[in-house]
C-alpha cells in the first residue's frame, strides 16, 4: 500500500472515530438542549397559570374543566395528593393517552408536576406537552449538524488527498527512479533537490551513496578487466614453458613430468578464468552491439555440433523438441556463448548414457528456451545462488571440463541482463535440472 494511501486511511479511520464520538456527544447535547427548552416552555405555562389564578382565583375551575392550553398541551388539576412538595417542579417523560375514549395508541409527553396554593388550599397541577414536535426539532437539528460535519469530513478527505499528492510527489519520483535501477550502469541517475526538507535529505544521501557505488563498481570493473588482460600474457608464457618441458619428457623423471603437467593445468585454468572475467567485464561495460537478428534454433544446432565430441564421449542422447522458432534481437556471439554454457553445463552434469532435452515453447506472453538434463540436480544449498560467480558443485561426473572456473552460469546471467532476458534454474520433479531463458 502506498504511503499516501496509508496516511489517508489512518486519517479516515481517526476521522470516523471522531465522527462517531462527536455524533454521540451532539445527540445528547441536542436532546439536552431541546428538552431543556421544553421544560422552560412548561415552566412558562406554569407561571402564566399562576398569574392568571392570582388575578382571578375563580378561573381555576374553568381551567380545570377546560384542561387545555394549546393543540399539543393539556393540564390536569387535582386536589393536592402529596406527590410533589409545594412550589417544587418535577419533570418526567411519560407515555400516556390524553383521551382514552378517543385515542388508540399512547403518545409521549413531557410532564411538569407541581403544587400551588389557592385560597389556602393546595392543588396538584400536571402540565403536559406532546414530545413528538420537539423530537422532530431535535432530529432536524441533529441531522443538520451531522450532515454539515460529514460534508466537512469529505471535503477534508479530498483536500488531504490533493495536498498529500503534491507533498509526496517528489518522494514517489525518487521511488520510481530507484525501481528502474536494474544494473550498475543505471546508477548515473541523479535525484533533484526538492522543497521538502526530509525528501531533500533523502535525495542527497541517495546521490552520495550512488556516486560511491558507481565509483566502486567502475574501479572494480576496470581492475578486473586490466588484471584479466594483463594475466593472459604471463599465463601464455607459463603454458609454453610447461609444454616445452613436457616435449622433452624422455629426459625427465616422473616427478618432474607430473609437476610440469600440474603447472600447465593450472595455467590453463587461470587462462580460462581470465578470459571469463574479461568477457563478463566487457558485457557489464556494454561493449557489444545488440542489433542482430539471432535465431535460437540455428545457434543451438551449431553449439551441438561443436560439442559433439564430448556428447559422443559420454554417449549422451540429445532430444530436440523445438515447438517454435525463436528469433530475438541481440548479439549473436553473446547469445551463442549463453547457449554454449548452458548445454556444456548439462553435458558436464549428465551421467554417461543418459539424455538431454532441448526445448523451445512459445505463447502470447513469452518465448522460452530450456535445457533439461538427467543429472543429480542442483544441491539445495546452491539452488538460490546457482548463477553467482565461482559457484561450483561437486556432483558432476569427472573427466569433462573439471577445471572450469565456475563462471559459466554467471556469464549466462550477465548476457541475459544485457539483453533484458530472464534466466532461471530449478530441479526437475523426477531427476536432473532445468535451465531456461525467457525471451
Amino acid at each position: 500500500m502506498k504511503l499516501n494511501n496509508k496516511i489517508l486511511l489512518s486519517n479516515t479511520l481517526l476521522t470516523l472515530i471522531v465522527f462517531a464520538l462527536s455524533s454521540i456527544g451532539i445527540y445528547y447535547l441536542v436532546n439536552s438542549t431541546v428538552y431543556g427548552e421544553l421544560d422552560n416552555h412548561l415552566l412558562q405555562h406554569k407561571i402564566d397559570l399562576i398569574n392568571q389564578i392570582d388575578e382571578d382565583a375563580s378561573s381555576l375551575q374553568d381551567i380545570k374543566e377546560l384542561g387545555i392550553l394549546g393543540s399539543y398541551e393539556w393540564i390536569d388539576i387535582q386536589k393536592y395528593d402529596g406527590t410533589v412538595a409545594p412550589n417544587a417542579n418535577d419533570f418526567a417523560t411519560i407515555d400516556t393517552m390524553r383521551n382514552p375514549n378517543k385515542e388508540i395508541e399512547k403518545k409521549s409527553y413531557r410532564r411538569l408536576t407541581t403544587a400551588i396554593n389557592v385560597n389556602d388550599t393546595y392543588y396538584t397541577i400536571r402540565l403536559y406537552e406532546e414530545v413528538a414536535s420537539w423530537e422532530h426539532i431535535s432530529r432536524t437539528i441533529l441531522l443538520s449538524v451531522l450532515a454539515g460535519l460529514l460534508i466537512w469530513i469529505l471535503l477534508l478527505y479530498v483536500l488531504n488527498q490533493f495536498v498529500l499528492d503534491k507533498v509526496l510527489a517528489p518522494f514517489y519520483e525518487t521511488v520510481s527512479k530507484l525501481e528502474h535501477i536494474s544494473n550498475p550502469s543505471d546508477l548515473t541517475e541523479t535525484f533533484p533537490d526538492t522543497t521538502t526538507y526530509e525528501i531533500n535529505v533523502l535525495n542527497r544521501a541517495l546521490n552520495s551513496m550512488m556516486h560511491q557505488i558507481r565509483s566502486s563498481f567502475e574501479d572494480q570493473k576496470q581492475f578486473i578487466q586490466n588484471a584479466s588482460h594483463e594475466l593472459l600474457t604471463p599465463l601464455s608464457i607459463i603454458r609454453q614453458k610447461a609444454e616445452k618441458i613436457l616435449s622433452n619428457a624422455d629426459a625427465l623423471d616422473e616427478q618432474t613430468i607430473k609437476a610440469a603437467g600440474n603447472i600447465q593445468d593450472t595455467a590453463v585454468r587461470l587462462s580460462r578464468l581470465s578470459n571469463a572475467l574479461l568477457l563478463i567485464s566487457r558485457i557489464e561495460n556494454r561493449q557489444y552491439s545488440l542489433d542482430e537478428d539471432v535465431e535460437i534454433t540455428n545457434i543451438t544446432e551449431n553449439v551441438i555440433d561443436e560439442l559433439s565430441d564430448f556428447i559422443e564421449m559420454k554417449q549422451l542422447t540429445m532430444h530436440k523438441e523445438f515447438d517454435c522458432t525463436i528469433t530475438v534481437k541481440g548479439n549473436s556471439e553473446l547469445i551463442r556463448a549463453t547457449i554454449y554454457n548452458i548445454i556444456q553445463n548439462a553435458i558436464k552434469y549428465t551421467p554417461s548414457g543418459a539424455s538431454i532435452f532441448l526445448r523451445t515453447s512459445c505463447d502470447e506472453e513469452q518465448r522460452i528456451f530450456s535445457v533439461l538434463d538427467e543429472g543429480p540436480g542442483i544441491p539445495q544449498e546452491f539452488i538460490d545462488s546457482v548463477f553467482d560467480r565461482f559457484q561450483k558443485t561437486q556432483n558432476h561426473t569427472h573427466g569433462f571440463d573439471d577445471n572450469s572456473p565456475g563462471l559459466g552460469l554467471s556469464i549466462v546471467q550477465s548476457i541475459c541482463r544485457l539483453h533484458d532476458f530472464n534466466c532461471s534454474a530449478h530441479n526437475r520433479p523426477d531427476k536432473g535440472a532445468e535451465v531456461s531463458i525467457q525471451f
